[in-house]
């Protein structure tokens, strides 16, 4: 008790003014309605910043969640397009539905990717548990990515478009008019362009009759089982004519961002077996009848 009396009469001011003050505050935001409003105001804007911020913080740690689910999302509904039956009696067209009944999507996540070396590839977190097996192609929301050249149960590797060795059937959206697109950097120097970047790839056997705008759509061309018909794949960021190779030589801007790939589509052509086994019936009638 001693003790106690001893600090207020060392600190007797200090209480005091404590005191005083505190009451006067009381009294403040008791009895004027105003200051008492900008009290509780100022208090909520300094609580509301606070959520706020711890808010966005677990917004974008959440974001590879919230990734994942739209992945999950966009493969439900191209599925769904895919199946979708025609009841009408006319033939289908591309407009109606773009991929047929031929298609199936498979969602995956890419774990690696390399975009500076001459022959690049892609891992995905999804193999041959998830359906996906060699030769099936791989598209992005923007565009083509690659073709799958190597399967685990549950990895996979993609021969990524940025690949000497990869070719792509591809058509002008216009008109129709199909060449083949590489990352193929012996045809740069007809043209003086610089080759190895990962933002361009090069279109070449478009003959010279064809008329090219700067910006003109480049999709695939459905020639293949590897694609669909109508995947995006860029647009035309130049061209040159060459007159000994009589064609166009064409520098594609590629609609995929190569730099930022988190998530990818790897197709699955249900119709590859009966198409490769009439062509290899033709094949052999014709080899057949030769003899």
């Amino acid at each position: 008790m001693s003790g106690i009396i001893a600090f207020l009469r060392k600190f007797y001011f200090l209480v005091l003014f404590l005191c005083l003050e505190i009451a006067s505050l009381v009294f403040v935001f008791t009895n004027n309605y105003y200051h008492e409003a900008g009290f509780f105001n100022s208090s909520n804007r300094i609580t509301g910043g606070v959520y706020s911020a711890y808010s966005g913080i677990l917004s974008y740690f959440n974001l590879k969640n919230v990734n994942a689910q739209l992945a999950q999302e966009n493969t439900r509904l191209l599925n769904l397009v895919s199946e979708r039956k025609d009841t009408s009696n006319h033939k289908k067209s591309p407009e109606t539905n773009p991929f047929g009944e031929q298609f199936n999507f498979i969602p995956a996540g890419v774990i690696d990717n390399s975009t500076n070396l001459p022959n690049n590839y892609i891992t995905l977190n999804a193999g041959s548990e998830q359906g996906i097996g060699e030769g099936m192609g791989v598209i992005s929301p923007q565009g083509i990515v690659g073709v799958v050249i190597k399967t685990s149960a549950h990895y996979s590797v993609v021969m990524s478009l940025l690949h000497k060795k990869i070719l792509v059937s591809v058509m002008f959206k216009k008109s129709g008019t199909f060449g083949t697109l590489s990352w193929n950097e012996e045809l740069t120097p007809h043209a003086n362009w610089p080759g190895g970047d990962y933002r361009f790839a090069t279109l070449a056997q478009i003959p010279m009759s064809e008329k090219i705008r700067i910006g003109d759509t480049i999709t695939t061309s459905g020639y293949s089982n590897i694609f669909p018909k109508g995947i995006m794949v860029g647009t035309v960021y130049d061209y040159k004519s060459i007159p000994e190779l009589y064609f166009y030589v064409i520098r594609v801007k590629l609609s995929t961002d190569f730099k930022n790939l988190k998530y990818v589509y790897v197709v699955t052509d249900l119709k590859k077996i009966e198409k490769e086994n009439l062509e290899t019936t033709a094949e052999n009638s014709l080899n057949d009848k030769k003899k």
